[in-house]
């Protein structure tokens, strides 16, 4: 029977300072243009600290290792595409209605996916920890949250009332078909 590997998913700390902001920023969004031109079994360390232009010593004096940083790209993929969704609901809610929102949400919600596409094959297809993330594991609720808000914010725009099965089913069967 196969072991599991643990993964160390943790940043060892948190930067305070300013210039110290801008070295773990350097090698988070190095590590994101990284994996999907190297893959995850082909980046390493290295190669992330090298782009960023930082010591390996840098990089490892704020992260235990590759996969912590990873989880760090993991947390900011997330963040950029909720703040996409986010903008494109507010535009969506002061649109006319005869703008057709449902075809524009649609539209934005794919636009935000091709946008990161790469970066999300890598987390879908080659991450053996991907699901074990708790920005990930938390991504259901999250949407959810968003998918209420939205409705209640779009108040009599929208005619029907849908449940919280319905909006669930709704959010997988949008998630699932763009991915």
């Amino acid at each position: 029977m196969a072991q599991l590997q643990a993964f160390d998913l943790e940043p060892r700390k948190l930067p305070a300072q300013q210039r110290s902001q801008a070295t773990f920023d350097a090698v988070v969004e190095s590590c994101a243009r990284l994996l999907p031109e190297l893959g995850y079994a082909g980046i390493t360390t290295n190669h992330i600290a090298e782009t960023a232009g930082v010591g390996v010593a840098s990089l490892y004096e704020y992260f235990p290792g590759k996969d912590a940083v990873i989880a760090q790209v993991a947390e900011r993929l997330v963040q950029r595409v909720m703040t996409r969704l986010g903008v494109a609901m507010t535009a969506i809610l002061k649109a006319e209605p005869q703008a057709r929102p449902m075809r524009i949400w649609m539209q934005a919600i794919y636009d935000t996916l091709q946008k990161e596409k790469k970066l999300v094959a890598i987390f879908v297809y080659q991450i053996p920890y991907t699901n074990q993330l708790p920005v990930i594991k938390g991504l259901r609720p999250l949407l959810m949250q968003f998918s209420q808000t939205a409705r209640q914010d779009a108040g009599a725009r929208i005619l029907v009332s849908p449940s919280q099965a319905s909006l669930l089913l709704i959010n997988n069967l949008v998630s699932s078909t763009l991915l």
